[in-house]
């Protein structure tokens, strides 16, 4: 289906959603307009530093991951992530080939071990993740009718059942790559091999037990770095939310965000709302408004500084477009 018709498809429903929400739920205007106004500028901006931050920490892991193929200069592994970012908030998830494609064109690192390289990432990501989520179901207190069954105790199988599908990923690409040749030995196509020897060649740095090492605390930093940026997001809009609380709020906005409408959204305001209203009992007015001033200070920023990047090297969201279907 053509991509601009799916989106006004996802609009229309959305739109009939609301407006069928709205004959059922008085919405009230003034809380909603209210919490735009009720802003705390200079946590917001402690937050947008944060965000680029992490986009900094991100190129330093992705430098190490590459380290075994090819020493990269961190300004090129930062703009790509800036722009890999910027691509999937415009272009949708399909946007994450835009990073690895980029590296493959500008650096002559094969795709296919870029593409590892990323797939590492995710992995790891997921395992991090849902590792601050059960370290803040012990902490945080939250009401009992949030705590009794429902979707906390449905959420935590899922975190689980996660943890444990990334953990069993990553030992089966450490098995990939060291049986790579015996593998390969029994693929009748040539082509077919040779991106399989190439997808091996991105986890090259698997056989360093150090640099695995190294990995995973830039992982444990990152994800740290994200839950400081949405602390001060919460205390930006007057939530006063320990850092536990911001960090259950950010697992949630993390896994909404793995559906995204190009240029909108969407997953990643559900995720807030949801978790908003259903564990901290927030109206449904003001955890809306929350969620798209997150997703403007979250968004905008990423998106202008990539803009402007994109403006002086002369490259066009048709590029992007490009990277991403190459």
């Amino acid at each position: 289906m053509n991509r601009k018709l799916l989106v006004i498809l996802a609009l229309l429903v959305i739109a009939l959603i609301v407006a069928y929400q709205s004959q059922r739920w008085e919405f009230d205007r003034t809380l909603f307009l209210s919490s735009f106004k009720n802003v705390h500028v200079g946590w917001l901006i402690a937050s947008i530093i944060t965000t680029f931050a992490t986009y900094a920490l991100r190129a330093v892991r992705w430098q190490v991951l590459l380290k075994p193929l090819k020493e990269i200069h961190l300004e090129e592994l930062f703009s790509a992530t800036l722009l890999g970012f910027s691509a999937i908030y415009l272009l949708g998830r399909p946007a994450e080939l835009v990073r690895p494609a980029w590296v493959s064109r500008r650096e002559r690192v094969p795709f296919g071990a870029s593409i590892s390289v990323i797939i590492v990432e995710r992995l790891l990501d997921f395992m991090v993740l849902v590792l601050l989520f059960g370290l803040t179901l012990i902490v945080i207190e939250l009401p009992v009718s949030a705590q009794a069954g429902g979707p906390m105790g449905l959420m935590k199988t899922t975190a689980w059942m996660m943890l444990a599908g990334s953990a069993g990923a990553i030992v089966a690409l450490f098995f990939f790559r060291s049986q790579i040749d015996r593998i390969t030995a029994f693929v009748p196509f040539k082509r077919l091999a040779s991106l399989l020897h190439n997808f091996a060649q991105g986890l090259a740095f698997l056989g360093n037990a150090g640099s695995f090492g190294t990995v995973l605390v830039h992982t444990l930093m990152i994800w740290i770095l994200i839950a400081l940026q949405f602390w001060f997001m919460m205390l930006g809009m007057h939530f006063q939310f320990s850092i536990a609380a911001a960090t259950l709020v950010m697992v949630f906005v993390a896994i909404g965000s793995i559906a995204q409408i190009p240029g909108i959204g969407g997953g990643f305001q559900a995720g807030f709302v949801f978790c908003l209203g259903t564990f901290f009992s927030v109206p449904a007015e003001k955890a809306i408004a929350a969620s798209l001033i997150a997703w403007i200070v979250t968004y905008a920023p990423t998106v202008g500084v990539a803009a402007l990047y994109m403006l002086f090297t002369g490259l066009s969201l048709k590029d992007l477009r490009g990277l991403e279907t190459s």
